[in-house]
């Protein structure tokens, strides 16, 4: 009998990164501002942001605990002057806004995500 390697025969299901209409409709403005002055830097702000999501897979709990905004909300400040608000998920994470670090917050998440 041939002894297989550990995991031989399971599925690996990936986790994926989705986005909430909310965080679509963020992305898209803060592309359509910065493509004002640089399509390339606009392109490249998104995706940095796409990329740090991507990392928030390995680790999703690393972004703080923001549940005074929403239960089960965590929020990651990227490399650009965004932060990713999210939540994890079985499958992964759900990007549910995507904010300028300058912006009221809690003011925008008081009128519901």
């Amino acid at each position: 009998m041939r002894e297989g390697h550990a995991g031989e025969n399971k599925v690996s299901l990936m986790a994926a990164v989705l986005y909430s209409a909310s965080a679509e409709n963020d992305l898209l403005e803060a592309w359509l501002y910065l493509a004002d002055d640089s399509v390339l830097a606009a392109d490249r702000m998104l995706d940095q942001i796409e990329a740090e999501a991507k990392r928030l897979l390995d680790q999703p709990m690393m972004g703080r605990e923001r549940r005074e905004l929403a239960p089960g909300l965590r929020g990651w400040p990227t490399s650009t002057p965004c932060v990713l608000f999210y939540i994890p998920t079985t499958q992964g994470i759900t990007v549910v806004r995507m904010l300028h670090h300058a912006r009221d917050i809690p003011a925008i998440f008081g009128q519901g995500i």
